[in-house]
């Protein structure tokens, strides 16, 4: 908006000396060292420092007296009180080993509501600088990502041939970063010479038939976006596994809409996006008879 004012530092951050106890627990939580006692030997705000601020809540989730304010949060609507349960470490394992990943789907709907409920759960994850950097959309129209399989099929279909020709091999590896040239060469490639990812079978091998598909995309630019998008995923697995759903990180589709101006179309991507993240989602058909561990064994710890 034209001339809309700008606020002043000192009124997007606020503390209330008339509230404050004076117990410094903000000062010393605040990650970026936004507080300090000024020479009224009272906790306040920095001016010089406020705007390196990235909301995080820190220092109003630690106030007892709600004393302070910030631009864009409030105690009623940001805030809850920390639920008392008995939530341990063995009943969180519990839960992550009856999580599975899930590429067969049941022939069921997956409402809004409850998909909404794992966009909040989302609400709750930690974010780099702006939890905004990354923008969300969710899928629960199953034409529209049947649709949207042949596009993607033929896109890999298409870069398979290309890296078939020597010259064409090297200058497409060339331009892309090691770990995307090795995932491409190693893994995809070698699906597709064996006749996956091909629409023509009439078997959906990449969006799997899900009734419902989430996409984490952000502005090319946006600070810690690819970070947070990878966190927003893993949060969102989980959410899934508790509403009783199935989902599986499908790292096939992102490179593909981000590639394809029919797909980007279809799944409203704005221009300057792109898609890091994306996830099927839907009600598991089978159910998992064991669960399966992967000790780590690549670990080094420094005492």
């Amino acid at each position: 908006m034209k001339n809309q004012p700008q606020l002043k530092p000192e009124t997007t951050h606020k503390l209330d000396a008339s509230l404050c106890t004076g117990c410094e627990m903000c000062i010393a939580i605040c990650p970026a060292s936004i507080l300090a006692k000024d020479e009224r030997n009272e906790v306040s705000f920095q001016p010089d420092k406020v705007d390196i601020c990235i909301k995080c809540g820190h220092c109003m989730a630690m106030c007892e007296v709600a004393a302070i304010s910030i631009e864009g949060l409030s105690y009623e609507y940001n805030f809850r009180d920390i639920p008392q349960t008995n939530w341990n470490h063995a009943a969180f394992m519990d839960f992550l080993l009856a999580r599975r990943s899930v590429r067969i789907f049941k022939d069921k709907p997956v409402s809004v509501e409850v998909l909404q409920k794992i966009i909040d759960a989302l609400s709750t994850a930690p974010f780099g600088v702006n939890p905004d950097n990354v923008e969300i959309t969710v899928v629960n129209d199953k034409k529209t990502i049947e649709k949207a399989f042949p596009h993607m099929s033929k896109m890999y279909l298409q870069l398979s041939k290309i890296l078939k020709v020597p010259v064409l091999n090297s200058l497409l590896l060339r331009t892309m970063p090691k770990e995307v040239s090795n995932t491409l060469v190693n893994f995809i490639v070698p699906h597709v010479q064996k006749g996956l990812y091909d629409s023509s079978t009439g078997i959906d091998d990449i969006t799997r038939n899900a009734p419902a598909m989430i996409l984490f995309h952000a502005p090319k630019g946006a600070e810690e976006h690819t970070v947070d998008a990878h966190i927003y995923l893993t949060y969102s697995l989980l959410s899934v596994h508790s509403l009783g759903l199935g989902a599986t990180a499908i790292g096939l589709i992102g490179p593909a809409i981000n590639q394809s101006k029919p797909l980007r179309k279809m799944f409203k991507i704005p221009k300057g996006n792109e898609v890091v993240e994306s996830m099927i989602v839907g009600y598991p058909k089978f159910p998992f008879k064991r669960a399966i561990v992967r000790p780590r064994t690549k670990v080094t710890f420094i005492s």
